[in-house]
């Protein structure tokens, strides 16, 4: 093999619990060019990794239509992997649904590489040439149907471990920005993370109280975080807490934003990006679990400082984008997030004195 172009068109989450067959697949094919295929907000985590050569983008649009702009680029990016004469083209994304199998084998046949390997999501898979059957509820973690995969071409897995290359300047410009917010290292800080798919979002309304409540009884700070598309949803938020709270979003990039969760003492999360790399980081997390597929994307897997709070509801797991009733995240508390959060900075309180008394 020469040539081999990775397919993964979602999220950062998907993308990180890749990197274990990313990794599989370098010492596989030790001499061929790899490139990959994401979207743009992937770009930052993939070019940091040694066993990718080359990295090309996608706009995907989101539920949204993507701008002219971003089908001329589309079109621009498919041209050059086509010329590129792919020996093997891998997928490693779950696929959801017919409409996703129909655009995935229109870009495929654009691309047209000698062959292809990808996970076969209850059949809608049927066009790749070597397949991985799976159900569309996971029955296993994300990261091994990606190492199965790779398997299929005779990679050997022997190190499941997911490195973010956080580097000196990321926590650098962090570490500034606080700082002019008054934020030092001594401060307990919790991140809090009310983004991501609309449903998944637990309500602003209770991350606001646990914020309140915490203000008024624990000495520590609050720092939201955000996309660029969450700024608004973040200012929502900062505006409901009485609090000690200041807002990055749409201000940090990636590994800047690993440096920040780094950083906290506790992060409280949607089920989404960030609750990955808080988890793979190893900060104290608590995930707030609603329609996600826990057996799949389980953050305790990779981490053993994560907390899940998740009600069982006979209509999750589900991977509707929007959702007029979402009984599952209803469900959760402020009640229930609070008391976890209590516990969690206690016990990171309490090891930090003894650490001072040894």
């Amino acid at each position: 093999m020469k040539h081999i172009l990775i397919t993964n068109l979602a999220g950062i989450g998907d993308v990180l619990l890749s990197i274990p067959a990313l990794r599989a697949l370098r010492n596989l094919y030790p001499q061929a060019e790899i490139s990959i295929l994401v979207p743009p907000k992937i770009k930052e985590i993939v070019e940091r990794l040694s066993y990718i050569d080359r990295v090309f983008t996608f706009e995907m649009g989101y539920g949204g239509g993507v701008p002219i702009r971003g089908l001329y680029h589309n079109f621009g990016v498919l041209m050059a992997l086509r010329k590129k004469h792919y020996d093997l083209s891998i997928n490693m994304r779950t696929i959801v649904s017919k409409k996703s199998a129909g655009k995935l084998k229109f870009l495929l046949n654009i691309i047209n590489p000698g062959k292809t390997v990808g996970r076969d999501t209850e059949g809608r898979g049927s066009f790749f040439d070597v397949r991985l059957p799976e159900t569309d509820i996971g029955q296993k973690h994300e990261m091994e149907y990606d190492i199965d995969t790779v398997k299929l071409l005779g990679a050997e897995v022997n190190d499941k471990r997911i490195e973010i290359n956080i580097d000196s300047k990321d926590t650098g410009t962090v570490n500034g920005m606080l700082k002019n917010r008054g934020i030092v290292n001594d401060v307990i800080l919790v991140g809090i993370h009310p983004g991501g798919m609309p449903s998944r979002r637990w309500g602003l309304e209770n991350f606001a109280q646990v914020v309140n409540e915490l203000s008024q009884k624990e000495n520590c700070r609050f720092v939201i975080t955000g996309g660029k598309d969450e700024v608004s949803l973040a200012k929502k938020l900062q505006d409901a807490c009485s609090g000690n709270i200041i807002n990055l979003a749409g201000e940090l990039n990636t590994y800047e934003l690993c440096a920040l969760i780094k950083r906290c003492s506790l992060y409280i999360s949607n089920d989404t990006g960030p609750m990955h790399i808080a988890a793979l980081i190893n900060t104290p997390l608590i995930a707030i679990f609603g329609p996600g597929d826990i057996t799949r994307f389980d953050p305790r897997r990779i981490s053993d400082r994560a907390v899940v709070l998740r009600k069982e509801t006979h209509c999750a797991p589900c991977n509707n984008a929007e959702c007029d009733l979402m009984k599952c995240l209803q469900s959760i508390t402020p009640e229930d997030v609070y008391a976890v959060v209590i516990r969690l900075l206690h016990e990171r309180t309490g090891q930090m004195m003894s650490g001072v008394h040894t």
